[in-house]
């Protein structure tokens, strides 16, 4: 049962960071400000997941990661092109 907390938890902890890489690159202060919550979420769950899994986490965290990564560039782009000022 831990292998898919530690999915999920890498998947969060990648997600965030992804996420909170584009917004300081494109300027978006306020979404910069509030995405560290998530990664100190995603840090404490995937932490935990090593201490009970160990390596048997490995498969389950490099999957989290990977989907975690392209969910945050492919979620970015849609919300701010959504939201992006009329210019």
């Amino acid at each position: 049962m831990n292998g898919p907390i530690a999915f999920g938890a890498t998947a969060l902890l990648v997600f965030s960071r992804a996420l909170q890489q584009q917004n300081v690159v494109g300027g978006h202060y306020v979404a910069a400000a509030l995405t560290p919550m998530l990664i100190a979420a995603g840090e404490i769950a995937v932490v935990g997941a090593i201490v009970i899994s160990g390596w048997a986490a490995w498969p389950w965290i490099s999957a989290g990661g990977g989907v975690g990564a392209v969910g945050a560039m492919w979620l970015h782009r849609i919300w701010f092109r959504r939201h992006a000022p009329v210019r």
